[in-house]
């Protein structure tokens, strides 16, 4: 029988990759920022109520200021990283941007084996490099629609700035789950979403972007994939809690193989047949890391 982690792993997985494809069509007709505007606005309330449930069920705060501390701060870290990503992705082909952010788990493996006191089965530790290595392969091998095939010097720094950010919010939010419940943890995200989703936007207008879209189709798949994909990381919150970061965060991050074969089987893109043996080799990579 599964261990719950890995049920809630699995879920989250599958939650981000039918998200991504969602957005893709989304994104279409509307911009990023207005995407990201869409999101804020749907997942801020959200975690607000998760806040106010805790210090409703607990009558109080409860949580040391050491642990709350390492939860805002990775809060910070993932959501600054998202943006940042962002900013890589229209700068740079998503070949090499996606290939360099997609080692991000090998941060918190090597963390959490070194400094957490995990520890990996021979056979996890082969499903974890698997992942993670075909994940990198995945990235660089998958079709860049856009055509670019150069990296210019911002793109590459915001790439690694991601790389770094993301490998700290998997480490702190790892450490702060250990004392913090996990929805007093998703509910710090209330207080930290909207000042960054506000600096960013702000950046992104002063660009010229449009930042409110107008109410149409586009408007409400991105609502679809927005809630879809909070759904997963409220999954992923979850199973950081339960499981080990050194397995559960290279499971999750292998959900573009969920994303590449869903566009392949819906949205008529092309898979050739090396990526075809990357997708399999990181779902073999999967039920190795499943083996409890």
């Amino acid at each position: 029988m599964l261990e719950t982690w890995v049920v809630l792993s699995l879920s989250a997985l599958l939650l981000y990759g039918i998200a991504q494809v969602v957005n893709k069509s989304a994104l279409q007709h509307i911009s990023a920022p207005s995407y990201i505007l869409i999101s804020a606005f749907i997942a801020t309330p959200v975690w607000i109520i998760f806040l106010i449930a805790y210090l409703s069920i607990n009558g109080s705060w409860g949580a040391s200021l050491e642990y709350t501390a390492y939860g805002i701060l990775a809060s910070i870290f993932g959501i600054t990283g998202f943006y940042l990503f962002q900013e890589a992705l229209q700068r740079g082909p998503v070949t090499i941007v996606g290939s360099i952010t997609a080692t991000y788990p090998a941060i918190i493996v090597i963390v959490a084996i070194a400094f957490l006191g995990e520890t990996l089965t021979s056979i996890q530790a082969i499903g974890v490099v698997i992942i993670v290595a075909g994940m990198v392969a995945l990235s660089y091998s998958h079709e860049n629609s856009t055509g670019r095939s150069s990296l210019t010097r911002v793109a590459l720094l915001l790439s690694i700035a991601t790389l770094i950010l993301w490998g700290l919010w998997g480490i702190f939010a790892k450490i702060a789950l250990e004392e913090l419940e996990v929805i007093l943890y998703l509910g710090l995200s209330g207080f930290i979403t909207p000042p960054i989703v506000f600096l960013y936007l702000r950046h992104r207008k002063s660009q010229g972007e449009v930042i409110v879209p107008k109410w149409s189709i586009a408007v409400i798949i991105a609502i679809i994939a927005s809630e879809v994909g909070h759904i997963g990381f409220i999954s992923e919150t979850n199973a950081i809690s339960l499981g080990p970061a050194a397995i559960v965060f290279p499971f999750i991050a292998a959900y573009p193989v969920v994303m590449i074969l869903l566009a392949y089987m819906f949205l008529k893109e092309r898979l050739s047949k090396r990526e075809i043996m990357l997708v399999l080799a990181v779902v073999v990579g999967i039920i190795f890391v499943s083996t409890v």
